[in-house]
This record gives structure tokens, sequence and C-alpha cells, in this order.
């Protein structure tokens, strides 16, 4: 005896074929109506201010509670972004049955009324991962470049996250620059995911080399060293804003835009749109964060070796930034903004040494600290066979990279 699946409502009736005799035999007629018409789909897309609850709300009505709770025992509020897809089903009685819940690509969460309970299930796709080559020329810009190689935007930001100390990606490129990355790509079902580590770039700015290779520090933190296994990362970076342009710059004798006459400019004005993040360009210790007359609100950091920045103008503070806390290196202090004497959105960012101001661009930043003896050596056959896969060559026989 074989099975019997039910996929709808099944209706079966007698008919008499048209124009037949009376006395003619009625024939049955069966008539199969998909059992979704009877489970009606829901559907909901997050907006801007949408909670867990507005969404329960939204799709399973006054069943809402039971839903909500369930739904805040598998998702992170965080993870509730813009775009986020719901999509469920509801009962003959038009309760709310089944739902879907698709994170991302590769994450989805399935849920299903069991009688009085709500059971979840999280579907998680495997993802493929490899290593993969970009080599490019910039003509116009860095996003330009990593345009018209096909690769995504976020290789262009985490490129100019790993050499910021070295190259300010709106004020030193220059047309004819060029790149050589080796990526890890993910990729679920063949479509794109995202990238993970990059393991090496080289790039040739204004007839400058610089070459680059990721290693783990004796503390097991992936950072990324040159040649000759020096790090990358200094105290300063190039810049508090990423890709923004340089408006003014240190003077001693600038005709002041406000009081229309000359006087002393003792920063580097950023144009930037109001509310663009301004982060810090060193580890230090907030020494002032509030209003400070012509110079708006303004977030005050002392560093290491008698330097001191400033960050004036901004529109409002990052959250936590209060007199006496620590900061890293690129935490976000303030946003840009017009406050104080100003004629536009811009950061004027300012740099003391020693009790002196001086021009922020000519920095001469000391590096972090580098690797210990004991990984050196390692790090640098390390790096001699990375350099053959970044030239398009096979490893040397027996290289671990």
């Amino acid at each position: 005896m074989t099975g019997l699946v039910v996929t709808g409502l099944i209706t079966l009736w007698m008919v008499r074929p048209s124009g037949s005799d009376p006395t003619t035999t009625l024939q049955p007629r069966i008539e199969v109506v998909s059992i979704e018409a009877f489970h009606a789909p829901v559907g909901a897309t997050v907006q801007p201010g949408d909670t867990l609850e507005s969404i329960a709300r939204r799709l399973a009505g006054k069943d809402w509670p039971r839903w909500r709770t369930a739904l805040s025992q598998e998702i992170d509020p965080r993870a509730l972004l813009p775009g986020t897809r719901f999509s469920g089903r509801l009962s003959p009685s038009d309760r709310l049955e089944t739902l879907v819940v698709t994170l991302d690509l590769r994450t989805e969460i399935h849920l299903e009324t069991e009688g009085d309970t709500i059971s979840a299930t999280r579907i998680e796709r495997p993802i493929r991962s490899e290593i993969v080559r970009f080599e490019g020329v910039i003509e116009s810009s860095l996003f330009g470049a990593i345009d018209e190689i096909g690769a995504k935007p976020e290789l262009a930001v985490r490129m100019a996250d790993i050499f910021q100390w070295d190259i300010d990606f709106l004020r030193d490129i220059r047309k004819g620059d060029r790149f050589v990355a080796l990526v890890e790509r993910h990729s679920i079902d063949g479509e794109f995911f995202g990238y993970g580590t990059i393991y090496g770039v080289r790039f040739i700015n204004n007839g400058k080399e610089l070459n680059t290779f990721a290693f783990a520090g004796a503390d097991g933190t992936i950072g990324y060293y040159d040649l000759d296994g020096a790090p990358v990362k200094k105290q300063f970076l190039r810049s508090p804003l990423k890709f923004s342009r340089i408006t003014s710059r240190f003077s001693l004798n600038r005709f002041h835009p406000v009081h229309k006459k000359r006087m002393p400019h003792y920063g580097v004005d950023y144009g930037a749109p109001t509310g663009t993040p301004a982060h810090a360009t060193a580890n230090g210790t907030v020494t002032f964060v509030g209003r400070n007359g012509g110079a708006g609100n303004m977030v005050r950091l002392r560093h290491s070796n008698g330097y001191e920045t400033n960050y004036l103008h901004l529109s409002r503070f990052a959250k936590g930034v209060r007199k006496g806390t620590r900061v890293s290196q690129g935490q976000v202090v303030g946003y840009v903004g017009s406050t104080g004497w100003s004629t536009g959105p811009h950061l004027d960012y300012r740099v003391k040494k020693n009790g002196q101001w001086i021009n922020p661009l000519l920095i001469s930043s000391p590096p972090a600290d580098p690797l210990p003896e004991s990984l050196l050596l390692r790090y640098l056959a390390h790096a001699l066979a990375m350099l053959e896969v970044m030239e398009g060559r096979d490893p040397p026989a027996g290289a671990k990279c």
C-alpha cells in the first residue's frame, strides 16, 4: 500500500455531460485546491526604526507578545538591520503559524508553532573560501580602480585601513598608482558573501613601492609588516577622517574667513558632511570635551611622547567620550559639524608637540612595537613566499604561507 500525501483540499462532485440524455450516468469530477490557499502568506521588511515588537505586531496581530518573545530569543536587536526580511504563513484561522527570518545570505531562522510553543531552527549555509589575487591601476580613485577589476568597495576600505599610516587616499593618490592584493574571498552557493583576511598588499604610490603582509604577533593578534619585518602601524594616523579633503592648511598667516583678517591657523581643515565620524589619530587620554569658544564643540587628547591632538567644530561627541577616559587609535571621538567660528561643516585638526603647535601633515610618526627576534626569521621566510604568490608565481617548495 502506498502512502497518501495531501497537497490540497479535494472536492468531489458528480456532473452530467452537457447536452447528454437526462438518463445518462453522472460522471465524477475532482477538483484539488492548493493547500496554500488556506495558509495565506505574510511578510515584512525591516525599515529604519523598526523593533522586534513592531515587526511582531505587523505579522502576528493579537498574538504578537508570544512571537516577540520567540524572536528576541533568537535575534540580537543589533542584527535587525534595515532590509532584513521576514516571511511566513497564516493558519486558516488567520494566526501566524510559520516564519522565516533571512538575516543575511548565510543565515536564516525558521520558526513555527507547536501547540502553545514556538520552536526555532537556525540554518547556516556553508561558506566557501578561496584566495584570489587582485591587480589594478588607479585612473581617478581607489574605489574606481576596485570597481574596474570587479571587486567590491569593501576591499578599497580594507586596503585604505592597512595603509592609513602611510597614505592619505584622497591627498596622496596619483593617476597610474598600482596595487596587487592577495585576499580571502567568501562565497555561498556561488554568490559573493564577503572578504576574509587580506594576506598581502603591494601599493605603488607616486613611484614608491609599499609591501605589507599579514602575520600573527607574539600575542596572536594579526598585524601587517613590511619586507623588513617592521610594523606598518604607527603612533599617528595620517588623517582623522577617512576619505575627506583638505580645505585649509597649517599657516602662520592665513586670511580668516570669519574675522576677515590675517592670523595664524594652527590646524588642518578637513571638509566633510556634518555627522562624518572623526577618529582619534593615536592612543590617548581625553583631557577636554565640551564647548570652547570659537573652537565650538571640541575634544582634546593627550598622547605619549609629548603629543596633544585637538578636534574642533564638532556637531556632537561620540558616546562614552568623557574627560579622563582612554581612547584607542581609530576610535570615533566626535562628528564633523560647524560649531564655533565656522563658515561650513569641517573638522579643524590641530597637534601640539611639547606645548608647541606643529603642522599635523609633517608629523614623523614612530612605528608600533616590532616583531620579537623569536618571530622575525619566521616572518621573513613567510614574506618571501608571499612575494612569489603576489608576483603570480607558486610559492617555493615547502613554504608555509
